[in-house]
Order: C-alpha cells, then structure tokens, then sequence
C-alpha cells in the first residue's frame, strides 16, 4: 500500500544519472530532523543490516546529533529508495512516495535514521534545529546492489545481503509452522538466537548433491560434512551457489521437520543415552556444565536442559543420521524414523564419540574418521530395522 509522507528540507537539488536513459534520477537535499516522521520505522527492510543502537557507532552518532548544530556536515547521511517525490519550492516541502517494503525504503544510513526516529520525543527542541543530509533514489530495480555498495564502512555479511535478494523464501516457507522460525536471524546484527547459516549447516549435511551417500560406483562415500561444522560461511555459500536452489531445498521439505526434531531430541537426552552404557558419567565432562538443576534449553524448541552437549559433539552425531535417507524421483525420505534409530543405538553412538581420546569438542568434531564412525553405526542399524520389521 502507498504512503506519501512530506518532509521540510533545504537546498533541494535533482541530479540525473549520466549513464543512463532510464528516467532515473538521485535527489539530495538537508531534511529538517523533527520533520523525518516515526512511521519511517517501518521502511527499514532494504537496509540488510539491523541496527544496533547501543554499539561505539551509534552511540556516537547520538552524540553528534545531540552536541553538533553542523551534524548535517559531520554526519554521511541517510539514502532511500522511492518510488516517486515531488518538491514545492515555495513551502520547502518534499513530498516522497513508497509502496513496496521490499524495494522503497532506508538502504544506508541506518543508525542516523534510527537515532533520530528513536529520540523525537527526548531531543525535541534540539531535532527542531538539526538537519541531516539525505539522497532519495528513484526507479531503483533492486536495494541489492546499491546497499552492498553503500554499507562499506562496517562490511555488510553474506547472509543480510541474501536476505535481500530473497535467497532464503523456500527456507523460511518451510521452516514457518516450526516452533522455532521467528527465533531465525536473516540479517546482521538481528537479535535473535538462532544464525540462519547454522540452520542451513545443518540441513546441508543431509543434501545428497552435496555430501551424497553413496558413491557412483554404488559403494558408501567417504565424503564426510565436517566442513558444516567448522564452516557456516562456507556453508552458506555452498547453499547459495547449489543448482536448482530452491528445488532442492523443496525436495528436503518432506524430512526438514524430522531433522530438527532429531536435533532436539538427541541434546535433551544424549546424557542418558551416555550414562546408560556404565562407562562414562557425562556429567563429570567439563563441557557438560552438569549442577544437577536445569543449565539452559535447547538450540531450537528450547526445553529444559541440565547437561549442554556443544555444538562439536551434536554436528557429528546428528549428520550421522543423513544414512537413513532415500532420494525416490527428487523427493527425500527416510528408510527409517530417525528417532527410533536413535532410541534403539543412541547409547552406542555416543559411545564412539566419548571413547576418543580428546576431550576438545571443537577437536572431536573435525575428526572426519568419527563421522564416518558414526556414518556408519546408524547406517547398518538403520538398514537392519528395516529389514526386520
């Protein structure tokens, strides 16, 4: 839905792009601050970052708009995406138009705008004086682009300039109905628990044109997915760069679900599965963080832990279970409810993992002869069940 919102500005100036015939055009001009108004909040979804206010930078940036009668020379400035504008000289009045959240917004300049939208009511008599440089861009195709370029001062990471280009939709369409999916981060400095390249990592390990199970010649691979463990960038862009993307995460669709609820289950309960064997107490593990009352949650459906398995003992274990998967006309599926496999050989499986030598989970988890250890374990145990029942 359009809005059209009026500014009061000074120095207003047109500046038509040289290389282009396209009727684009960049318009800069100093914006009176109490003028910017608080529903500019809402046109934020084109800056890829998120913006921290309590950071070195921002609390400078109040400061300046705070102390500095010159903050519109000191400051760089706020650019936006419209869709159109128009400019009455006589009243100084700046008339801008935005209707779609995906493209007309904020795309640099981020923690200036927030500064001055979240201390209206603080700074009132000091907004009145101040004005901030502003550029407004018109018939922008994408904010893609134009935000990578601008947001050089602090870099912008891979994953908020993805979410920009909607490169995570078939994730987050999936993800939706899960407990979990508005704890997700998509773009920087979001503050929210769960970093979507650990949930891509995770889903990796399972794709089979990534890390298939059997070679070409018909025999186990030994191609093990340590690298989503020890690499969440790397893994982004694996997923990023994947053929046919978003086809393949929907062919996953069908065991997405199981793979987080596995995840789940195996923390809450890989201490009991361990204690069961009589050969170690998993509490007296440093990293364990045992007090005998409850330490923390879960990563995903947050339930009550009183023993933290780190992350270097869950990635093995848990892309252990990728063994279990079949791939019939591009769709997965199990041969076998990974839950069950995990009831019935969760104990030995986490017995491979404490036998090693290493208490360093960080070690442990880049040891690509334990996952091909555990690779194994579930996947004859796992053929075993299906073949009895």
């Amino acid at each position: 839905m359009a809005e059209k919102f009026e500014l009061q500005v000074k120095s207003f100036k047109k500046m038509d792009d040289p290389s282009l015939t396209t009727g684009r055009a960049k318009y800069v001009c100093y914006v009176k601050a109490d003028s910017i108004p608080s529903s500019f909040s809402y046109w934020m979804g084109t800056n890829p970052r998120e913006q921290k206010m309590n950071t070195n930078v921002a609390k400078r940036i109040m400061k300046s708009l705070e102390d500095n009668s010159n903050f519109h020379e000191l400051n760089r400035g706020i650019l936006m995406s419209v869709e159109d504008l128009s400019y009455d000289n006589k009243t100084n009045i700046l008339t801008i138009k935005m209707s779609d959240p995906t493209l007309h917004g904020n795309i640099d300049g981020g923690h200036t705008l927030r500064a001055i939208l979240d201390n209206k009511q603080k700074l009132d008599s000091i907004l009145s004086e101040r004005y901030v440089f502003c550029e407004f861009i018109t018939d922008l195709e994408s904010p893609v682009d134009l935000a990578e370029a601008r947001n050089t001062s602090v870099q912008v990471d891979l994953k908020s300039i993805e979410e920009l280009k909607s490169s995570f939709a078939p994730i987050k369409k999936i993800l939706k109905p899960l407990k979990f999916s508005d704890n997700i981060s998509y773009r920087m400095n979001e503050e929210k628990p769960i970093d979507i390249r650990e949930v891509i990592a995770i889903l990796l390990m399972f794709n089979q044109d990534i890390y298939p199970n059997f070679t070409q010649a018909g025999i186990l691979s030994d191609l093990q997915p340590t690298q989503c463990y020890s690499g969440k960038e790397s893994s982004l862009k694996k997923f990023i760069n994947l053929n046919n993307r978003n086809q393949a995460i929907e062919s996953m669709s069908p065991i997405i679900k199981d793979i987080f609820d596995l995840w789940d289950n195996i923390e809450l309960t890989f201490a009991d599965k361990a204690n069961l064997t009589g050969k170690y107490r998993y509490g007296s593990r440093k990293y364990a963080k045992y007090t005998g009352e409850v330490i923390g949650k879960t990563v995903f459906y947050e339930n009550n832990i009183k023993y933290f398995v780190p992350r270097g003992l869950m990635f093995p274990i848990v892309g252990a279970f990728r063994a279990l998967i079949k791939k019939t006309d591009d769709v997965y599926s199990w041969i076998e409810n990974p839950l069950t496999v995990w009831n019935n050989i969760g104990s030995n499986l986490t017995s491979i993992i404490l036998d090693e030598k290493t208490e360093n989970p960080d070690v442990i988890a880049k040891n690509s002869n334990l996952w091909s250890n555990l690779f194994k374990e579930v996947y004859i145990n796992g053929y075993l069940l299906k073949k009895n029942s």
